[in-house]
């Protein structure tokens, strides 16, 4: 089998009705074909956004959201292992990570959090369903470097403006960069609320945060979208 068509088969894996081990199967087979493992978890974030798209217009629900959710999660642990770390470009820090207030929804945040993780960066995630102040108290007892908000329903994007308000109001702006994203997210809404970043997707999201930790700036910048 080629290497588009094992890529083409973990998307539709994920689009479709395979169980968990045989989206893991899949993933197995990229690792043993030599693919690169990147193309693989890109292929499985594009797969991803069009789930939350698909939520976002009814044309899938809550449960199947979950199983899609579960089963990235078994295709993450087959690739995790043969992720590298580029030492010489690994930027570091600690962010800290979740989804915002009303958003119950972890597929995509997780997967970014796996991928800043292996990019080298200490991730706390907070879970879903987190309030501003929460976010900010986080940041500030884990003496963050960057706050990652994520959104996958459009309902829930006030709420990603909510944590940079307070950030303004509490006079902590300057403290953090803040990077944004998810399946509704575009790059005017971050250029809107004054977001430091936006990502397409979870690899793009390891490049924008180590850009933002080696730019020798200091929050806020003019937003870069990647």
């Amino acid at each position: 089998m080629s290497r588009q068509e094992l890529l083409n088969q973990l998307r539709e894996a994920l689009l479709g009705d395979m169980d968990r081990d045989e989206v893991a199967a899949i993933a197995e087979k990229i690792v043993a074909e030599g693919i690169d493992v990147q193309e693989g978890v890109q292929t499985a974030s594009s797969a991803i956004r069009e789930i939350g798209q698909q939520f976002e217009t009814g044309e899938v629900f809550l449960p199947d959201l979950m199983i899609a959710g579960k089963k990235m999660e078994r295709c993450m642990a087959v690739f995790k292992p043969h992720l590298e770390v580029d030492s010489d470009t690994a930027a570091g820090g600690r962010i800290v990570i979740g989804s915002v207030t009303g958003d119950i929804h972890d597929i995509g945040k997780n997967l970014v959090a796996t991928m800043l993780s292996v990019g080298g960066f200490d991730v706390v995630d907070l879970g879903v369903g987190v309030p501003a102040m929460e976010f900010v108290k986080a940041a500030k007892k884990e003496q963050a470097d960057i706050i990652a908000l994520s959104s996958l329903m459009t309902t829930t994007l006030p709420y990603q403006r909510e944590v940079l308000d307070l950030l303004r109001e509490m006079d902590l702006r300057d403290k953090y960069f803040v990077v944004v994203g998810g399946g509704p997210v575009t790059p005017d809404f971050a250029i809107d609320i004054g977001a430091d970043g936006w990502a397409e997707n979870a690899a793009l999201a390891v490049n924008l945060c180590t850009t933002l930790m080696t730019s020798g700036h200091s929050p806020p910048v003019e937003t870069i979208v990647v």
